[in-house]
């Protein structure tokens, strides 16, 4: 769509094109046979939203490519397809500009255009309120249905958010993902922000305790610092600690339940007290798995949680440990896996 916008001239002065422009009101469907069992399907993150398989690649991406022969021979289609992307692209720019001259002339205020999929508490004391980041609707659910509605809000997050050590602010005003997180916070971003406008005291980033949960946390605590670094500074951000597994000892009226947070925590458990009866081990894969009364006594409660604050000791070390964890460079991210492979094991 883009080259075929830009061959006929049709793209008009000021106006830029997102990804989003071009896919809105527009749906494509491509049939694809994978020889093989299912298990050769080779998806992407948990969404499952990409097959990365690369035998179909190239005829996926030689089928995508013909696409504008189609619109070349029925010009009157591409125009309308072309009329409705423009229309989408300056309404998007419209509603940014005045989303940004109220928050100018205003401030944010506590209920002003809070994303949808933001399951918000009943309180608006910002000294007591506490939202939940969580990967996923899944984990969302589960989150929604065990949280304190009074004084907890959750918001899932589809997927891997933006690598913010390697973008722009610019950039970042395009992901609807980070935007949505932004209006929940309420405060701004930026040279923009405000902590008096901040809508909860404790942000609290509560992902899968596996690799791809804690990517994500990693990418998160980028943002924060990147973008939102007095809300670090000032205490707000914490990483919520969710159990690994569920460790039942003995039986009948002495059954006893513990949380183990970590493989290690587990061996020892099972050494110092496993030989002596009946052990039930259960292991979580992701908060999803839990059911809303389990989640809440493990992980929500504030009486029984474990939360780690975000702090800064050293912002110089801070910044040399993302550029390269998160920096465009990979060759020190290349290092540390080959240094540290022998030492990993793959969580099916």
């Amino acid at each position: 769509m883009r080259n075929y916008i830009s061959v006929h001239n049709l793209m008009p002065k000021g106006v830029k094109l997102t990804g989003e422009d071009i896919r809105e009101g527009l749906l494509a469907i491509i049939s694809v046979s994978v020889p093989g069992a299912v298990s050769q399907l080779q998806f992407q993150g948990q969404t499952k939203d990409r097959l990365n398989n690369p035998e179909i690649e190239s005829p996926v991406d030689t089928l995508v490519k013909s696409f504008e022969n189609v619109l070349n021979s029925k010009p009157s289609v591409a125009n309308a397809i072309v009329e409705r992307i423009l229309l989408a692209a300056k309404a998007r720019a419209a509603a940014r500009s005045a989303s940004q001259s109220i928050s100018r002339k205003i401030g944010i205020s506590h209920r002003l255009n809070l994303p949808g999929k933001l399951a918000d508490c009943s309180s608006t004391k910002p000294d007591v309120s506490e939202v939940f980041i969580v990967e996923g609707d899944s984990a969302g659910g589960s989150a929604k249905q065990g949280r304190d509605r009074a004084t907890q809000a959750v918001l899932p997050l589809r997927g891997k958010i933006l690598n913010s050590v390697a973008t722009t602010q610019a950039k970042l005003q395009e992901n609807k993902e980070l935007l949505d997180l932004v209006s929940a916070l309420g405060c701004g971003l930026g040279k923009d922000i405000r902590l008096d406008k901040l809508r909860y005291a404790k942000v609290i980033i509560l992902t899968d305790a596996d690799a791809d949960g804690m990517h994500i946390s990693a990418l998160l605590m980028a943002f924060f610092y990147k973008f939102l670094r007095p809300l670090v500074d000032e205490g707000h951000l914490y990483i919520g600690i969710s159990p690994l597994y569920r460790i039942k000892l003995g039986g009948g009226s002495k059954e006893e339940v513990l949380w183990v947070y970590s493989d290690e925590e587990k061996e020892k458990l099972l050494k110092e007290r496993g030989a002596r009866g009946k052990v039930h081990i259960t292991r979580f894969k992701g908060l999803g798995e839990m059911n809303p009364d389990t989640l809440w006594e493990t992980t929500l409660n504030p009486k029984t949680r474990r939360l780690l604050q975000v702090t800064v000791e050293d912002a110089t070390e801070v910044e040399a440990m993302l550029e390269s964890l998160l920096g465009k460079d990979s060759s020190d991210r290349y290092k540390l896996i080959q240094e540290n492979a022998h030492r990993l094991e793959v969580d099916v």
